[in-house]
């Protein structure tokens, strides 16, 4: 079965101005904003847990952050754990 989702007002507005301005933002660039978002608070030094829901491709995940923190200019190194994706910032 289909997952459906109700869009609010606001949502709406934002889709039908997208589109009258020819593009929106892809899905890949929603995702990578919002991984953005997560490390951008990083100081040097500081890190970040991850943990995977049901569903979700752990190389992806850390493809997504790499990507990301480059985006920033960012370096990260990945910390080695089972069951959660630990990264710190690194100069």
């Amino acid at each position: 079965m289909p997952i459906f989702e109700k869009l609010s007002k606001e949502e709406i507005n934002e889709i039908m101005e997208a589109k009258k301005r020819g593009r929106g933002k892809s899905q890949r660039e929603r995702i990578l904003e919002m991984y953005m978002e997560q490390l951008r608070p990083l100081e040097v030094g500081e890190g970040l847990a991850v943990r995977l829901e049901p569903g979700d491709n752990r190389q992806t995940v850390k493809n997504r952050l790499m990507r990301a923190a480059g985006k920033l200019g960012y370096e990260i190194e990945f910390i080695r754990s089972r069951g959660v994706i630990r990264i710190r910032r690194v100069a």
